[in-house]
């Protein structure tokens, strides 16, 4: 025999309840994590505005980690 739980009002209410519970706590972290990347690019923005290189990058020397192609007419 099954029983359902309309047959239990009060499972069925606290069912809801934890329903709405779940969703007002994901709708706040949701709405968190928008503030911060709101305020990510105005953070980063001011930090690159004042950073200013004291020495160019060396070029010599530098190793690619990509795959290399070759090119059979320069082999």
């Amino acid at each position: 025999m099954l029983i359902s739980e309309l047959t239990f009002p009060h499972l069925l209410a606290e069912h809801e309840a934890h329903l709405t519970r779940e969703l007002e706590r994901r709708r706040v972290v949701l709405e968190r994590l928008n503030d911060e990347t709101a305020d990510r690019p105005a953070r980063r923005h001011s930090r690159r505005v004042g950073a200013v290189a004291s020495e160019p990058m060396p070029r010599a020397g530098r190793e690619t980690t990509g795959a290399r192609t070759t090119d059979p007419r320069t082999a």
